[in-house]
């Protein structure tokens, strides 16, 4: 389940067996890193994504909740609010029949739902208080939460966004 990170390989390019140079590409040294979660709900690529706590009702010990994810959400209850990354695919999962979903946990994220009115680039994200499903907003003094992750481009208005999504102790 835990990706590691103790190897790095930073160089776009390379020489095969036969000695020719090989473009490697950035992939290599993006700093992306997923983690295999399980879900028991819908989750679409692209949305915050939350331990889902129901699971202490079932598992005192927390080890369910600790594996299990659900779409974050702040105004749900139980509680949705316990951001660990963003969807990299989109799946659906039963409670008889749960689906692995890889969760981006640190690097970039791309079409993560800006439910506020745009932001700059570098402007820091969180969960969106107003109550979007799997959406951010921009981190202000009014509405101050755990920053998520930092936008990678600035929008005029809300929709998908680009952000590097910060890892949040996964």
């Amino acid at each position: 389940m835990a990706t590691s990170t103790l190897l790095q390989y930073l160089e776009t390019s390379g020489v095969s067996v036969s000695g020719a140079v090989v473009q490697n590409g950035v992939t290599p040294s993006n700093r992306l890193q997923t983690e295999t979660f399980l879900t028991e709900t819908a989750i679409t690529a692209g949305q915050l994504v939350a331990v889902d706590t129901a699971k202490l009702a079932t598992d005192a010990s927390g080890g369910l909740t600790a594996a299990t994810v659900i779409t974050a959400d702040f105004n749900t209850s139980p509680v949705r609010k316990i951001v660990v990354g963003v969807a990299a695919e989109s799946v659906t999962g039963t409670a008889t029949a749960p689906a692995f979903v890889k969760v981006i946990v640190r690097g970039p994220a791309a079409a993560v739902p800006l439910a506020t009115v745009g932001c700059a680039v570098g402007d820091p994200v969180v969960l969106d208080t107003a109550g979007g499903t799997g959406a951010c907003m921009v981190n202000t003094a009014a509405n101050i939460g755990h920053v998520v992750g930092y936008a990678l481009e600035a929008l005029a208005a809300a929709g998908p966004l680009k952000i590097y999504v910060l890892k949040n102790g996964i």
